[in-house]
């Protein structure tokens, strides 16, 4: 199934894999219920879409990095998955000391990477674990910082 975004005003824009048309709609209605609808272009292909209402883009990238994890004073290498203004996912490279590490929703972090386009700035921030999944730990930026690097970098 295919993601989408509609931004604040909960506008997203639907693009036909089968011809390639491009049309904005109002996803509004879906917001606050289940988000899988069903969108029939005008070629006649019937496609399959998962709304997501975000406040920020989430680019998916792949950055090394180094997360503290303040409770354990664990010190983990990480990947990063996806980033935005607001957040990131990752998952943990190799812990420090070859036994698992458990993340608590909650959990206090200070992230560190590296950006993959020059100047390649070091960004470092601190945050909280949202959830843990399976496939990686979703940490929620602190409100009080804000990267200007990490601005242009997603702008890009």
């Amino acid at each position: 199934m295919e993601k989408i975004f509609a931004d604040k005003q909960g506008k997203a824009v639907f693009q036909c894999p089968e011809c390639g048309f491009k049309t904005a709609f109002d996803a509004s209605g879906y917001r606050d219920r289940d988000s899988r609808i069903r969108v029939k272009c005008r070629c006649g292909k019937s496609v399959p879409l998962l709304v997501e209402f975000r406040e920020y883009y989430r680019r998916p990238v792949s950055l090394p990095g180094w997360c503290h994890v303040h409770r354990t004073e664990a010190l983990l290498e990480i990947r990063i998955h996806d980033l935005s203004m607001s957040g990131l996912s990752f998952s943990v490279e190799s812990p420090d000391s070859g036994e698992p590490v458990s993340f608590v929703v909650g959990d206090p972090l200070t992230l560190q990477f590296r950006l993959d386009r020059p100047p390649n700035d070091l960004i470092q921030r601190k945050g909280e674990v949202r959830n843990v999944r399976a496939g990686g730990i979703g940490v929620r930026f602190s409100k009080s910082e804000y990267d200007k690097e990490l601005g242009f970098y997603l702008l890009r």
